[in-house]
């Protein structure tokens, strides 16, 4: 049997943000206790998420 978890891809992202942006994100990582590589990991996953859903809800 195929198990269900299988490894996630790798793919490499390049974010080109405003520093006003970057600066927030940045605030936001250190009040969670988060890198800003797990920051950015956790935003774009939760996003991809949420498009996931309204797609599914259509």
């Amino acid at each position: 049997m195929e198990s269900a978890l299988k490894s996630p891809a790798k793919i490499e992202v390049k974010l080109l943000l405003h520093p006003h942006d970057h600066h927030r994100a940045m605030a936001i990582a250190k009040a969670a206790n988060l890198a800003e590589r797990d920051f950015y990991a956790l935003a774009i996953h939760l996003g991809a998420a949420e498009i996931m859903r309204s797609a599914e809800a259509e």
